[in-house]
């Protein structure tokens, strides 16, 4: 059995080191850096300040090391710092001792932060994009130690590169999770069938309209984290041969099996490949109204003022169906319908269904 005493202190740290490495939200990095700097430093209390304004942090992370201490108030702002850092842009790491070698007000703005006796002495580390302070973390050395070692010193110096290029990948992490964010809540509200996949024909994401649809297609026991069988299997049989990816826009009609909903017109664009190298795809659902009064009443001349979304609901309008009963139809909602139709009477100058229905007569 290996004596944990006898095993070097970056082999005894090796885990939470890799943790950092991993880590990809802020939360995960703060667990891991503050388990770091507990079993390396005489840690007091350490805290990571981000999303700095002016100096003044407006998000922040705390570990209080010693719980005994339980009273002790935890810095949530750099006031103490802040002429220094002004005074020095871009500087890495400091002290206090150091501000109060250039500062005669330091003294007294720590006392004010800083009411316990746990702690006397702190070291930042600062992290900067360019040149605004993007984060600090704020390590404060217990009362009791004056002096940092070497191998803590060697420590804080490894701590800063690992952390800054934690903190950069985290940063570029959350971005790409805003966009995602805002490009699923915006392709979900879109008033057309939008879904997409990948080479295996997963969905990642997809518009409400899509998933009225897909309802009206799925089995009761088919999950909804894949498209319908119904949908999946011709399109499979499309998309064979095609490794590689399609290079361009493919078109094709999907039959129900049991014929209980309109067929399905889909449009499969060209692959997108990521840079992870996996290939995507865009796919465009409409239901299709094929009904002999659809036909006749697409030969009227009032409808092509009218969009061909529009022209399907007119003439199931005109056809005496409801608005609930349309809506089931082409799989679309209700409220989706009702705005369709205050758009036709609006277009065609008519103000009731009856008055439609005579003008496509």
């Amino acid at each position: 059995m290996i004596d944990t005493l006898h095993v070097p202190a970056t082999d005894v740290m090796a885990s939470d080191r890799a943790a950092l490495v991993k880590a990809l939200d802020m939360d995960a990095l703060w667990r891991s850096c503050s388990t770091l700097i507990s079993k390396a430093l005489p840690c007091h209390s350490c805290s990571l300040m981000f999303d700095i304004d002016g100096f003044e942090p407006q998000r922040g992370w705390h570990h209080l090391a010693e719980s005994r201490d339980s009273g002790a108030q935890l810095v949530t702002s750099l006031d103490v710092a802040a002429p220094y850092l002004d005074a020095n842009p871009q500087i890495p790491w400091y002290t206090f001792s150091q501000i109060a070698s250039q500062d005669a007000q330091a003294a007294e703005r720590l006392k004010a932060q800083n009411p316990t006796a746990g702690w006397r002495e702190f070291i930042h580390l600062a992290f900067w994009d360019d040149a605004r302070l993007e984060a600090v973390l704020s390590i404060r050395i217990l009362a009791r130690h004056t002096a940092l070692s070497e191998r803590e010193l060697t420590f804080l110096m490894d701590l800063y590169t690992l952390l800054d290029a934690s903190l950069q990948r985290i940063r570029t992490l959350e971005l790409d999770r805003a966009r995602n964010q805002t490009f699923e809540a915006l392709l979900y509200g879109l008033p057309i069938a939008t879904v997409f996949v990948d080479e295996n024909l997963a969905p990642s994401y997809m518009s409400q309209e899509a998933r009225r649809i897909f309802q009206h297609w799925r089995d009761d026991l088919e999950s909804e984290a894949h498209l319908p069988r119904a949908i999946e299997a011709p399109l499979r049989v499309q998309m064979q041969g095609l490794p590689g990816g399609l290079e361009n826009k493919l078109s094709c009609h999907v039959e129900h099996p049991r014929g209980a909903v309109p067929r399905l017109h889909l449009e499969i664009s060209p692959a997108m490949h990521a840079s992870s190298g996996r290939v995507y795809y865009l796919l465009i659902l409409a239901p299709e109204v094929a009904t002999q009064a659809a036909l006749d009443a697409s030969e009227s001349p009032w409808l092509k003022k009218l969009s061909p979304s529009e022209r399907k609901v007119a003439t199931l309008v005109a056809a005496g169906m409801r608005n609930d009963a349309i809506a089931q139809k082409l799989c679309r909602s209700r409220k989706t319908v009702e705005s369709q139709i205050s758009s036709i009477f609006r277009k065609l100058d008519v103000d009731n269904r009856t008055q439609l229905a005579r003008l496509l007569s």
